[in-house]
């Protein structure tokens, strides 16, 4: 696992050679493009392996992981510095695309042959629906996972804290861009990113998963 400032610095390299790839359109240039993507993926693929581990047991979990995989290629091809930092825009991407597939799975379908043999009926009582809002295990997990968080937010100094929670939304709030936080803060864009980065790190250090 690297650290924020690391995963930022191989993500601006990658957009640099990339636009130097199409401007050019050298295949050294491009070589040395393709070389990069796929270090990148090699150290981001944990973002992938975080998100896929829950659903081990799901049938179509290698599905999920080649899902996790092209959702990243698609974050970096995407990703734009201007509009935040590299880990919270690729996570954003991996976790929508892996959460989607997985529901996708445990739907029931029928092949549309059996479908149209299916006459449309009228159900005389209204059918039981589960709330997944209420559904105690979901309330227990998040429960769980919102009291590590903020356990680990309780390590970081002041500043640190007030950062974190505007980038991720721990405090309740849409999570904010690394420009809109430096604009609300009055702080440089490059201590913000170094904030961000060195506060992760000590959390992911005290959270024990």
């Amino acid at each position: 696992m690297i650290s924020m400032e690391e995963s930022q610095q191989l993500m601006e390299k990658f957009i640099d050679l990339r636009t130097k790839a199409n401007e050019t359109k050298s295949l050294i240039d491009i070589s040395e493009l393709k070389k990069h993507e796929r270090l990148c993926v090699d150290k981001f693929k944990y973002l992938v392996t975080m998100k896929t581990s829950r659903y081990k047991k799901f049938s179509n979990y290698e599905d999920l992981n080649q899902e996790g995989f092209e959702a990243l290629l698609k974050a970096m091809n995407n990703y734009n510095p201007k509009k935040g930092c590299w880990f919270w825009w690729c996570f954003k991407y991996v976790d929508t695309r892996i959460s989607r597939s997985a529901n996708l799975h445990t739907t029931i379908r029928f092949p549309l042959k059996v479908a149209k043999n299916i006459p449309p009926h009228k159900e005389s009582i209204m059918p039981l629906l589960i709330e997944e809002r209420h559904c105690p295990d979901k309330e227990v997990e998040e429960s769980q996972m919102f009291n590590t968080v903020q356990s680990a937010l309780t390590l970081l100094s002041e500043e640190q804290r007030e950062i974190i929670n505007l980038a991720f939304g721990f405090g309740g709030d849409i999570p904010m861009s690394v420009n809109k936080i430096c604009k609300k803060l009055n702080v440089s864009r490059s201590n913000c990113i170094k904030t961000i980065s060195g506060s992760l790190s000590l959390m992911r250090e005290n959270i024990k998963i």
